[in-house]
């Protein structure tokens, strides 16, 4: 069983195996079934279901770090994951095709990791979806489990935005209440600082005084002759 990131790389997979057929959710071939993901499936659950208490937003409840970590099923791609969770049961081998990044990792080793998989599990390193590349990749797989740090790195990644945005949004919206401001203020690891730099460029722009300046113009003498 072939798992890919995305839709469009299983169809490239599949079109480098024998006698492609599409079904509900995977293709079936002769070398295998190719199936896909669309993304993350599984999101980090909300503060709430970990405990009912922080479905109110208090001060005192802050930090929220989550002694065991939780995940579930985007509802967007239920049906999808449902296809590949089946999938995965019935197979002997899975192949991993998520992209050769740590995202690319985290996405099918968190589905792999969630349904309690113990299949062997093989790595295929796509750099390229053009036929060539694909066939040489899949005379090359790799044990799964040399990348078992690049997930690492992927799930550290993942928590720390979980525990900068549900910590610090709370924090910095109570705060803006306790000084009479309405509303939510969101808080996130990339979103904060990229507005900050449209906010400050605004001001830039906004605060811009137009400032007299000269430029020198001078001769030089010089035996050889005169310049600028």
């Amino acid at each position: 069983l072939y798992i890919a990131e995305k839709p469009s790389m299983a169809r490239e997979i599949a079109g480098c195996l024998k006698n492609p057929k599409r079904g509900n959710g995977f293709i079936k071939t002769d070398d295998g079934i190719v199936t896909w993901l669309i993304g993350h499936v599984l999101r980090q659950v909300s503060p709430e279901t970990y405990d009912a208490k922080y479905k109110i937003w208090r001060a005192e409840d802050l930090p929220i770090i989550p002694k065991k970590w939780q995940l579930e099923i985007d509802p967007n791609v239920a049906e999808q994951f449902n296809i590949v969770k089946n999938l995965i049961r019935q197979a002997d081998e899975i192949i991993h095709a998520g992209d050769p990044d740590r995202e690319g990792q985290l996405l099918v080793d968190e589905v792999l990791d969630f349904v309690g998989n113990k299949k062997p599990v093989k790595r295929i390193l796509l750099n390229a979806l053009d036929e060539i590349s694909i066939r040489r990749a899949n005379e090359n797989l790799r044990d799964n489990r040399e990348f078992f740090n690049l997930k690492q790195s992927a799930l550290a990644r993942s928590r720390a935005d979980w525990l900068i945005g549900m910590n610090l949004s709370r924090a910095y919206t109570l705060a803006a209440r306790r000084a009479g401001n309405a509303g939510v203020f969101p808080i996130g690891r990339v979103k904060t600082p990229t507005l900050a730099l449209v906010v400050r460029r605004e001001r830039e722009i906004k605060n811009f005084q137009p400032v007299d300046f000269f430029y020198i113009v001078a001769q030089f003498k010089h035996a050889n002759g005169n310049f600028l």
